[in-house]
């Protein structure tokens, strides 16, 4: 107890792992490549994240805020949790000595770590691919290696940032190996797709969401035989949600700029927003494009069913309707639209299902005139920005959404329709 206190005010700075009394060196003695990430249950339920810094088959090395001295219950998988007690007078700030009391395995108990159980823990990655791969055939061991480390090495960074783990998968079950045990897998799909792999016999990947929709997983699963495989488990919200924060605050410049360069007529908006502008007013008349000849009768139904207008005006709605559905067939094959009222607005919205404009090339796609790419609004754009009032436009992967508002007087006879 007075070494550990010592050291505390002496070298505060000195790490537990470096010293030799804190668990004695051995050829059980072992430091992990990489702290291995494990949550302390107390009696009432109560976790605490802790690492495992060094241990040896009969003692951990941990590094938790959990009360000591206390026991506790660690889970290393579904069918093996270990029973540990800290040692109050081992250790200083937060790491401390715990003993190992007993390993539940299934039916049996011990009263230390097995020979496998201790390389899992202590293991490199390396050690750990070959403890998984051992029982393969010759001729099979290296390819497999081979492949499986390329997945595990790509999970070195992950695992730091508490997000990823390596499973094996053998006769049904699954085995956690590394990582983060309580990452909250939707095992019924994981286990789906890793026997796809088995089944196929290759390397399978696909992204999955968790039941509550909280969660986005990345799995790739690598076949080893008839009836084994390894599984790398990403979870990538964080990732996700980083880039869609991103996205949102670029798509704001944009927005901000565009706005401003088009006095304010010309609107980017966001996903939620487009909903609420194309659900406004009265429903005038809709239809649907899929072939050029589409064009033209969805002008004559447009103008049956407007307010009696001024020729001009009427000829600009139908102008710039030619040009929105003519884009919506170039770039998506083909699209809807829709003619609604609202007061002394009338509003064409056209949407299509096409990839969408990239965001790079917004401000060219929507401002330049004649410019025109594949995935661009072209050059008709500048004449709908020309003779529209006002301009909304969503776009995105699944699609664009464009709205022209065209103000229109009392005067012209708002509530008369044309015969």
């Amino acid at each position: 107890m007075r070494r550990c206190l010592e050291c505390a005010q002496k070298e505060p700075d000195r790490a537990c792992v470096d010293c030799q009394y804190f668990i004695q060196p051995s050829p059980l003695r072992r430091v992990p490549s990489s702290p291995v990430r494990v949550l302390l249950e107390d009696g009432y339920g109560k976790q605490y994240p802790a690492r495992i810094l060094v241990l040896s088959t009969t003692e951990f090395g941990l590094e938790t805020e959990a009360p000591v001295p206390g026991r506790y219950v660690i889970r290393l998988q579904e069918n093996l949790w270990v029973e540990v007690a800290g040692v109050s007078f081992k250790g200083k700030n937060n790491v401390h000595l715990f003993d190992i009391l007993c390993v539940h395995r299934k039916q049996e108990t011990a009263r230390r770590l097995s020979r496998e159980e201790y390389q899992l823990l202590a293991g490199s990655t390396g050690e750990l691919i070959y403890e998984v791969t051992r029982h393969l055939p010759e001729h099979l061991q290296d390819l497999v290696r081979e492949k499986l480390l390329a997945e595990v090495e790509k999970s070195e960074l992950i695992n730091a940032l508490k997000v990823g783990v390596v499973m094996k998968y053998e006769s049904g079950r699954f085995r956690f190996l590394s990582g983060q045990a309580d990452l909250g897998l939707p095992m019924e799909e994981t286990e789906k797709l890793m026997r796809q792999a088995i089944r196929q016999a290759e390397h399978r990947r696909e992204v999955i969401i968790s039941a509550d929709g909280k969660k986005v997983f990345d799995l790739h699963c690598v076949p080893f035989d008839y009836r084994s495989g390894g599984l790398l488990a990403l979870d990538i919200t964080g990732v996700i949600e980083k880039e869609r924060k991103m996205h949102r605050q670029e798509m704001q410049v944009y927005r901000e700029a565009i706005a401003a360069v088009t006095g304010g007529r010309l609107y980017l908006v966001g996903s939620g927003e487009i909903e609420k502008v194309v659900s406004e007013g009265m429903e005038l008349a809709r239809g649907e494009v899929r072939q050029s000849r589409d064009i033209p009768e969805a002008r004559r139904a447009m103008r049956e069913a407007l307010p009696v207008l001024d020729s001009r005006r009427q000829h600009a709605i139908a102008l710039c309707l030619t040009e929105a559905l003519a884009n919506a067939l170039k770039h998506a094959g083909g699209g809807c639209w829709q003619a609604r009222q609202s007061g002394d607005t009338v509003r064409i919205i056209v949407q299509d299902r096409g990839p969408g404009i990239k965001t790079s090339e917004l401000t060219r796609a929507t401002l330049m005139q004649h410019y025109s790419t594949k995935n661009s609004l072209g050059c008709g754009f500048t004449l709908m920005l020309y003779y529209a009032d006002r301009l909304y436009l969503n776009t995105g992967s699944s699609g664009t959404v464009l709205i022209l508002d065209f103000g229109i007087m009392p005067a012209e006879g708002l509530t008369g329709l044309n015969q």
